[in-house]
């Protein structure tokens, strides 16, 4: 029992060690709240907002929002971080967006979406910061659109952006006498950028047609999706006119028609367009409301065309082209390393020889009496610190000596390479708790043998 005991001690004082361990490994996201923005709003055209009317935003006219931004050096982003923008209550994001702020190296710098139900723009950042920590910078770039919902048009619409005060005439929604015999128009989806609606009215005055034949052609980069296709005659009413789309759409159905039209496909096996003929003579209006999907990717501010067309026993080929503006976004980011000090380490060798030669020439003597020729040479060697050398002979003798100087001097300099070092997350404490759970794993089995022995 005692031997439980410490065991169980043993082992609640290595996991709350671990789990204080745990606690201070994990790095938590932080919301980056210290930064400098200098933001800019404009017409879709670029001109300034005014509350003159004559410079008047249109109904449905998107506004044109510029945002740089820079952090302070002392400001640390880490991977997971984000940044939040709002709009005023008066604007609105017409769908959501996901876009990629990129940074001038060619790496991601974050990941950023606009959520139309918030107003919010929010700008997740990668760890492009920590490796490159000063002078940090960003632009967002994107396009809202008035909240009909929250202003009073037409006349002045007041709001505020980034601690700025704008002021624009905003028009009243247009109301346009639809065609007689088509109109077209089409939108993108608020919650998915990649679909567009259309919707298609015919025959709104209600004539008789003979045989009336209806053929829809979408645009390039798109697609039908055929579950969505809605088309009908609508109710007749004697001298009640379809005057708009959304009467169009809340109109009783005669027949409906969705599951016989004829679909056309491209090359690439993609849904393109549709055709039906109504037999006989009609009266009736036509309502058509579909769905298509974006096949590859639209710049900011394109629009997107459909085409429908018309033709009869009793009336003139008639068609009607309708577009959908695609709206996009896009951010830029930009920083640099941070910079190091440069350390000079000057290393200076002097070496210093001295050498004294001193050098006897040999002389011979040459004696008339005996002829004999007598030689003596005396050669005497000595060192001391440096190195001398001395000849001696019986006849003159010259000392010469040389001493050489020599002084070396080297400079290194040395620069230290910047070291880029990865983002500490959760996830890499992994590693480190795996270790120390094998460590505390050895620990317990040594205690418990010991124990029992």
């Amino acid at each position: 029992m005692k031997m439980k005991r410490k065991l169980l001690s043993l082992v609640s004082v290595l996991t709350i060690l671990l789990g204080a361990f745990w606690v201070t490994k994990i790095v938590k996201a932080d919301q980056v709240t210290n930064y400098t923005n200098t933001a800019s709003i404009t017409k879709s055209d670029g001109t300034a907002l005014s509350n003159d009317p004559s410079k008047a935003v249109n109904y449905w006219e998107p506004l044109s929002f510029s945002n740089s931004i820079t952090f302070p050096d002392e400001v640390s982003i880490k991977a997971g971080d984000t940044l939040t923008i709002k709009l005023p209550e008066q604007l609105q994001f017409t769908t959501a967006l996901t876009f990629d702020v990129m940074h001038t190296n060619g790496q991601l710098a974050g990941k950023a979406t606009t959520d139309p139900n918030t107003g919010e723009v929010t700008v997740t950042f990668t760890d492009i910061f920590e490796k490159l920590p000063n002078d940090k910078a960003m632009t967002l770039n994107f396009n809202a659109q008035l909240n009909h919902n929250n202003i009073s048009i037409p006349g002045v619409v007041n709001f505020n952006y980034n601690n700025v005060a704008y002021s624009s005439y905003v028009k009243d929604k247009d109301i346009t006498p639809i065609s007689p015999d088509v109109n077209k128009v089409g939108y993108q989806d608020k919650s998915n950028p990649g679909l567009i609606h259309w919707k298609v009215l015919i025959n709104n005055k209600q004539g008789a047609i003979d045989n009336l034949t209806l053929t829809d052609v979408v645009g390039e980069d798109q697609e039908i999706v055929k579950d969505s296709l809605v088309a009908a005659r609508l109710q007749y009413i004697a001298g009640d006119d379809v005057d708009s789309l959304d009467e169009a759409a809340s109109r009783p159905y005669a027949e409906d028609f969705s599951k016989n039209v004829t679909y056309q496909t491209n090359d690439l096996g993609l849904t393109t367009g549709f055709t039906y003929t109504i037999p006989g003579s009609s009266n009736n209006a036509i309502f058509i409301s579909y769905t298509t999907r974006l096949t590859s990717s639209q710049s900011a501010g394109k629009d997107v065309s459909n085409t429908i067309a018309i033709s009869g026993n009793n009336i003139n080929y008639s068609n009607q082209t309708g577009y959908a503006r695609i709206e996009s976004a896009y951010g830029r980011a930009s920083s640099r390393v941070k910079r190091q000090a440069e350390t000079t380490t000057v290393t200076e060798t002097t070496t210093s020889s001295s050498s004294e030669t001193t050098t006897s020439e040999a002389t011979t003597e040459t004696s008339s009496t005996t002829n004999n020729n007598s030689t003596t040479t005396e050669t005497a060697t000595s060192t001391t610190g440096a190195s001398t050398t001395q000849t001696k002979t019986t006849a003159s003798q010259t000392n010469v000596p040389t001493t050489t100087n020599i002084t070396t001097t080297s400079k290194q300099v040395t620069k230290q390479k910047a070291k880029f070092v990865l983002p500490s997350t959760g996830e890499q404490a992994g590693l480190l708790l795996t270790t120390v759970g094998l460590v505390i794993v050895a620990v317990a089995g040594v205690y418990f043998y010991r124990t029992r022995r």
